[in-house]
């Protein structure tokens, strides 16, 4: 057996390490392919809903979503009492 093994197992089972991983749902600033993604909607929709919203920000050429004012936005679009 190789040592390389043994001390990869050392480092994995190491628990003074910390690790944190991105919860990539709270992100603030969404691109709008990850707003597809999130949302399920196309590209058309997502960015008709972020210039209605005024939710769409451009920063030279990165065109960014504020995930909050899109979800207040959705939000107000619910049906009272989930009928339709």
């Amino acid at each position: 057996m190789s040592k390389l093994g043994t001390e990869y197992d050392f480092f994995k089972n190491d628990k003074t390490r910390n690790e944190t991983k991105t919860d990539r749902t709270k992100k603030k600033w969404l691109r709008c392919k990850e707003a597809t993604v999130r949302y399920g909607v196309s590209r058309p929709t997502i960015m008709n809903w972020a210039t209605d919203s005024g939710a769409l920000i451009k920063i030279d050429a990165t065109i960014l979503i504020d995930s909050e004012t899109i979800d207040k936005y959705i939000e107000g679009f619910r049906i009272p009492g989930g009928v339709y």
